[in-house]
């Protein structure tokens, strides 16, 4: 036992280390960035949203998942998701501080950053996304508090119910507000449809599910901890049902677009399909983390396996993740007006042209660098604050529920 605790402790520590280590990249990058300028990315005029805010629209999204665990098992009373409810909203906080930290290296001159408070345009659904981001990680932390507090379990539960109650249309209204960010963009067709804030939420509804099953699946892993089987079909009976439907909204928008083949849509779609510039998100959204993980999860005998589900939630957080790639970039890749001799990217690299039709964008090092220490600040936030708040109370070891089958049988 004593071994088995030492190498748990390494583990942790090495765990810890590495993510310290990508942190501290992150942070020397971020210098570099703001030594040379946002000219140290890929980003250009033409494509100048780039893998930064990419992170901050996936992230948001990863958020929803253990918000909605958590206020579905308060509200209507799913027993099931109990057990994950304080690690939901440990997670929902984590990710909505990891969205809200990606958007400060996008800006280029963070010191901008107080506009948004002094001088805020309430025109503008940037002021109205940082409001219900705020908003959101405050109800978050609230739920929290109340979750780790000495109270009643009646006023407890009282509370809980409360904020799940406020919880639920909050999650909705921050994945709705971050998709008008897009689809109210009249200049951008691929983004300019009312069906954008319906898939972001239901994305995100998907993909944070999956993040909820995976750090689940790790915690039976590597940390001592056993979840009900009822549990895990309710993890994968969400996520089956959120992809059919992801996957139903994007058919029905490319069935949109190649039907009325309107010639400014079709070149930004013909980009995606099989063929095109960015194929791959095409088979990543659709085959790998669409069609292929809703089949396994529909599949009796595969979900009753904890690793197949959880390989399905990861095949997922990739699809979702291309899904962003592809509205993010390939959206911008086409300005609606270009006149010769086109739009200048800003910048001159000997043998190219400084103007493009077309935008190209490829990440670099700086941009990679930052949003890996991102990722790392978000995962030593759930470690951290997992071991901390003690969500193991939440979810009973082995250990504890073989005393509970052994008391049982003494009684009986």
């Amino acid at each position: 036992m004593t071994n088995a605790k030492q190498l748990a402790s390494s583990r942790y520590r090495a765990w810890l280390g590495l993510l310290a280590l990508l942190m501290l990249v992150a942070f020397t990058a971020w210098i570099y960035e703001l030594r040379y300028g946002l000219a140290s990315t890929g980003m250009r005029n033409v494509i100048s949203w780039g893998v930064y805010i990419v992170t901050f629209a996936f992230f948001i999204k990863l958020s929803a998942g253990g918000l909605i665990v958590a206020s579905s098992a308060e509200v209507f009373g799913i027993t099931e998701l109990k057990p994950l409810a304080r690690l939901g909203i440990l997670t929902a906080a984590a990710c909505v501080l990891v969205a809200a930290a990606t958007i400060i290296p996008d800006l280029g001159r963070p010191a901008r950053i107080g506009n948004l408070f002094l001088h805020p345009n309430w025109h503008s659904p940037m002021v109205w996304d940082v409001a219900i981001v705020s908003a959101y990680f405050l109800l978050a932390a609230m739920d929290l508090r109340v979750m780790c507090s000495g109270s009643e379990p009646q006023r407890k539960h009282k509370l809980l119910t409360m904020l799940a109650i406020i919880g639920l249309p909050a999650a909705f209204a921050l994945h709705s507000i971050t998709a008008w960010i897009f689809g109210l963009q009249i200049s951008r067709t691929f983004w300019n449809t009312a069906l954008l804030a319906p898939l972001f939420v239901v994305s995100a509804i998907l993909s944070g599910t999956a993040l909820i099953a995976i750090i689940s699946g790790a915690l039976q892993r590597f940390g001592g901890i056993r979840l009900e089987g009822s549990t895990w079909r309710k993890l994968s009976g969400l996520m089956a049902v959120s992809a059919a439907i992801m996957l139903f909204f994007l058919f029905s928008e490319y069935l949109t677009v190649l039907w009325g083949n309107v010639p400014r849509e079709m070149v930004t779609l013909k980009m995606i399909l099989p063929g095109g510039a960015f194929s791959l998100l095409f088979w990543l959204e659709w085959v790998i983390g669409g069609i292929i993980p809703f089949i396994l999860l529909v599949v009796l005998q595969t979900r009753r396996r904890v690793g197949a589900v959880v390989t399905c939630a990861v095949l997922i957080l990739v699809g979702v993740f291309a899904f962003q790639i592809e509205l993010t970039a390939v959206g911008m890749a086409n300005p609606l007006i270009q006149l010769a001799p086109g739009t200048s990217i800003g910048t001159y690299t000997p043998g190219r042209s400084v103007f493009q039709f077309v935008g190209q964008y490829a990440p670099t090092w700086v941009e990679y660098s930052i949003v890996l220490g991102l990722i790392a600040f978000g995962a030593l936030l759930v470690t951290v604050g997992y071991r901390w708040l003690g969500a193991r109370e939440f979810l009973p070891t082995r250990a504890a529920r073989t005393d509970e089958a052994m008391q049982k049988a003494v009684h009986a």
